[in-house]
């Protein structure tokens, strides 16, 4: 088969796999050479899959936003608690990091490795493991460059994410419990 142009169609898994391949190396080299490179993979995480697929799996449904919030609140209270019990103290984060947090990160993430990625390998349990592993990969960088061994826990909560995605086939909650359990993140780490 040909697109429009002529050219042999490429297969959607293979679609994800060069656009992961991009944004991997990106943000590599961001960490290696200039951190201003980073700016460009929020947008490119909503990009490519608007070119390879056309569409972002969104919709605004009170009863998915709900199930985003539950599994926020029952997943992170508990975390809070055992954080405040040891001594942390949660500062809240200012409104510009709110929003940067919101369309900064968890949208493009949830837009690429959800509503993209996972949907491409298979919005299934194996979609979910692979998905989280290369969700975790992008965070490696971090581990490698600046010691932070809380980027490598980044698989565990993708696999909430992912099995939000599985259960809705829509991102709005994994979007909100990313956004939520990165404001957590932030306000005890201080970041």
């Amino acid at each position: 088969m040909q697109d429009f142009f002529g050219y042999p169609l490429i297969s959607l898994k293979k679609k994800a796999a060069y656009a992961y391949t991009i944004l991997f190396l990106l943000n590599f080299l961001s960490y290696l050479f200039h951190p201003t490179l980073s700016c460009l993979l929020p947008f490119l995480l909503v990009l490519l899959p608007l070119v390879s697929v056309g569409k972002i799996n969104i919709k605004f449904s009170i009863r998915q936003a709900i199930l985003g919030l539950i599994v926020s609140l029952t997943t992170l209270i508990p975390f809070s608690l055992i954080a405040i019990s040891l001594g942390k103290v949660f500062v809240f984060p200012s409104l510009s990091v709110l929003f940067y947090q919101l369309l900064g990160i968890s949208f493009p993430e949830e837009t690429f490795f959800r509503g993209f990625l996972q949907n491409s390998l298979g919005n299934n349990r194996f979609g979910i493991i692979i998905t989280s592993i290369l969700f975790t990969a992008t965070h490696l960088p971090r581990f490698l460059f600046f010691g932070d061994w809380t980027a490598l826990l980044t698989f565990f909560p993708s696999l909430l994410m992912g099995w939000l995605y599985m259960r809705t086939s829509n991102i709005l909650p994994s979007i909100i419990f990313h956004f939520m359990a990165n404001i957590v993140f932030v306000g005890f780490s201080g970041r």
